[in-house]
């Protein structure tokens, strides 16, 4: 492929909430409901669009009912209320751009996308379908949510990504000392708690905001519930989850939570680290040895076809469909095809060949496309960020990796976290340029 999609790494493409939604039940009584509808209002002003009372609500008894469904206990509503609000004017914020951006998610993409949720449900797409309006849930709406946020990954895909740059020099540097090899040695399972501080704040607000990190910190110390206290007082993205931020290897995570968690043991609580954004405390969830040499890698080969200024998505789609038809009917040759037709010019002149491929080169649609299409076999049309593709894996192989695997990974984890810290520093600069008149009162 070429230089930007050789190096480019991201984050998984679809959010957990797709696959959380299916256990998901209506908290509102119809009365309730009803009395929202007739009451409607709204609750917050994002640049030239808004936030209805009655979207909120959705939403509040959405993650409610999670809540119920998980045996966590229930924060006040207030608090409920305004997390998810100011969620929602993120994601807003983010659609806004993506609009004016021209970034859209057509139905085939969408439909790939929620296939691939229902194969991680043990489902196949219409069995999903049944499962998520069994449970109450509108499958138009649950469309419309996957859609935004696969909407959302891309923008940050293609906005924070071009400010990500690794060298060489920096995966030696990183390689060669002790703190590279101490995050080699594990994986971090990690919950986070933000006390936010605004940019622009006085003296006086970072030392309330400071001390009330150190209140929590000692709280959680003397054994209060972290899952808790995230959901009432964490200013963090994952506040509503109980601040679980998940697995990932030691190395993936930013430097300012790495460096500080690298020495906490299971269950340890790390005290306040300042940032930019606030002060976080960590959680050491759990911690596990590090990630095998051995890696399964895939020789793959494909054709790309671009969107440009005389191409619309839907030509693209249209042009590689037939190119792929072609192929799967015998009439021309896969090399062929992509010599004449691929607009990827790093693979095109040499009949589509990409060559062993390791988990983590490619975006994320394409590494679930090579690892889902059985060896041998010609996969779906498929969108990423660079346009639509099909692809064919020749062979499959397990291979050590030892010291050019340990490379791989550095430069992997280095590309993640420097991600998530952009992207930190890209949402909380779109957030401040955004004109947000909140109206929400108390209920």
């Amino acid at each position: 492929m070429n230089r930007h999609t050789r190096s480019f790494l991201a984050k998984p493409a679809i959010h957990p909430l797709a696959i959380c939604l299916l256990g998901l039940s209506l908290l509102l009584p119809l009365a309730a409901q009803a009395r929202v509808e007739m009451l409607d209002r709204i609750v917050a002003v994002v640049n030239d669009g808004v936030i209805m009372n009655s979207e909120l609500q959705d939403r509040v008894a959405e993650i409610g009912a999670q809540f119920q469904a998980d045996n966590r206990s229930m924060p006040p509503l207030d608090v409920m209320r305004e997390q998810v609000l100011e969620r929602m004017i993120q994601e807003r914020i983010e659609l806004q751009l993506a609009e004016r951006g021209g970034i859209r998610v057509d139905d085939a993409s969408l439909n790939q996308a929620l296939a691939g949720i229902a194969r991680q449900n043990n489902m196949n797409l219409e069995q999903f379908v049944d499962a998520v309006r069994s449970q109450g849930q509108d499958w138009s709406r649950f469309r419309e949510q996957i859609r935004n946020e696969m909407v959302i990954s891309r923008l940050q895909q293609r906005t924070v990504a071009s400010r990500v740059r690794v060298t060489d020099r920096e995966v030696d540097r990183f390689l060669s000392s002790q703190l590279g090899e101490k995050m080699f040695q594990a994986d971090f399972h990690l919950g986070h708690i933000l006390i936010k501080v605004p940019g622009s704040a006085a003296p006086e607000q970072v030392a309330q905001a400071q001390q009330k990190a150190n209140q929590i910190v000692s709280r959680l110390r003397g054994g209060a519930d972290f899952s808790e206290l995230a959901v009432a007082e964490s200013d963090g993205p994952n506040a509503l989850e109980g601040g679980d931020l998940g697995w990932r290897p030691a190395a993936q995570w930013p430097s300012l939570f790495s460096e500080a968690a690298v020495e906490l043991q299971k269950g340890d609580i790390s005290t306040p680290l300042r940032s930019g954004a606030g002060f976080h405390i960590l959680k050491m969830i759990d911690r596990r040895g590090g990630a095998a040499k051995v890696v399964t890698q895939y020789q793959v080969r494909h054709v790309l076809v671009k969107t440009d200024a005389l191409t619309t998505e839907a030509q693209a789609r249209q042009e590689s469909q037939r190119a792929h038809d072609q192929i799967a009917s015998g009439q021309v040759s896969f090399a062929d095809i992509a010599r004449e037709h691929s607009d990827d010019p790093g693979s095109a002149s040499q009949g589509g060949e990409l060559g062993w491929v390791t988990p983590g080169q490619m975006v994320p649609e394409f590494e679930q496309m090579m690892t889902e299409t059985p060896k041998g076999a010609l996969s779906p049309v498929f969108e990423t960020q660079f346009g639509f593709h099909f692809l064919q894996v020749e062979d499959v192989r397990e291979a050590d990796m030892s010291d050019e695997f340990r490379r791989l990974q550095a430069r992997q984890a280095l590309q993640k976290r420097r991600f998530d810290e952009e992207l930190q520093t890209w949402e909380q600069e779109q957030r401040s340029e955004a004109y947000v008149d909140i109206r929400l009162n108390p209920s």
